[in-house]
C-alpha cells in the first residue's frame, strides 16, 4: 500500500512539472531550486548557474561536468563549496558555476535537436554551442568527472585548434583556478 502511494505521488509530480503550459504554479511549489541557483534549458543543453553573489557581474566561469548517468544536479553542493573557497582565496573574483547537463542526461535528455553521433566529440560542440547561443565569454576552468572529464579534454583540445571558429579560447590558468579534469581509467 505504502509503494503504490509513493508511487501514484511520484508520478503526479512528474506529470505536474512536465506539464506543456508555459507557466505552472506547481513547478513553484514541486521544484527543488535553491536561492543561488539558476535553472536553465535552451535548444543547446539544460544548465544551472551557481554563483554565490549573483548580484555582482561574474569575473570567471567554470563549466561543470558530470559522468556517465549523472546530471548537474550531482554537483552542486562541490560547486557551492569550490565558489566558496575560490572567493574566500581571492575576494575580488566573482565565480560562475555552470553545471551542465550533457546531451541524454538530465534535463537535456528530452531536447530533440542532439542528434547522433552521440559521442565525446559531439559533447564538446555541445557546449562549444551553449557559449555562443547564450552570448558568453570562452571558460576559465572547466571540471570534468569521469565522462565529463572526457568531454572536457575534448572541449580544450578543439578549443585550442580553433574547431569552434577564430574567437573560441581553451580553458586557462588564472589567478583563482586552472584546467581541473578527474579521469576514471
Amino acid at each position: 500500500m505504502a509503494a503504490s502511494h509513493r508511487e501514484s505521488s511520484s508520478s503526479q509530480r512528474s506529470r505536474l512539472l512536465s506539464s506543456t503550459a508555459a507557466w505552472s504554479p506547481w513547478r513553484f511549489l514541486l521544484s527543488s531550486s535553491v536561492h543561488s541557483d539558476a535553472a536553465h534549458q535552451t535548444e543547446t543543453l539544460a544548465f544551472d548557474e551557481i554563483q554565490l553573489s549573483p548580484e555582482k557581474p561574474s569575473t570567471a566561469t567554470a563549466f561543470v561536468l558530470h559522468g556517465l548517468l549523472g546530471s548537474g544536479r550531482n554537483w552542486r553542493t562541490f560547486s557551492r563549496t569550490l565558489a566558496s573557497q575560490l572567493r574566500d582565496r581571492s575576494p575580488s573574483d566573482e565565480w560562475k558555476m555552470v553545471l551542465v547537463d550533457l546531451r541524454n542526461h538530465g534535463n537535456s535528455a528530452r531536447i530533440k535537436r542532439l542528434s547522433p553521433p552521440h559521442n565525446m566529440s559531439s559533447a564538446a560542440k555541445d557546449l562549444a554551442d551553449l557559449v555562443k547561443t547564450r552570448g558568453w565569454t570562452w571558460p576559465d576552468v572547466v571540471v570534468g568527472h569521469s565522462m565529463g572529464g572526457k568531454v572536457a579534454l575534448d572541449f580544450a583540445e578543439s578549443c585550442s585548434r580553433g574547431d569552434y571558429g577564430e574567437s573560441a579560447a581553451p580553458p586557462k590558468q588564472n589567478s583563482s583556478g586552472c584546467l581541473i579534469l578527474s579521469l576514471q581509467k
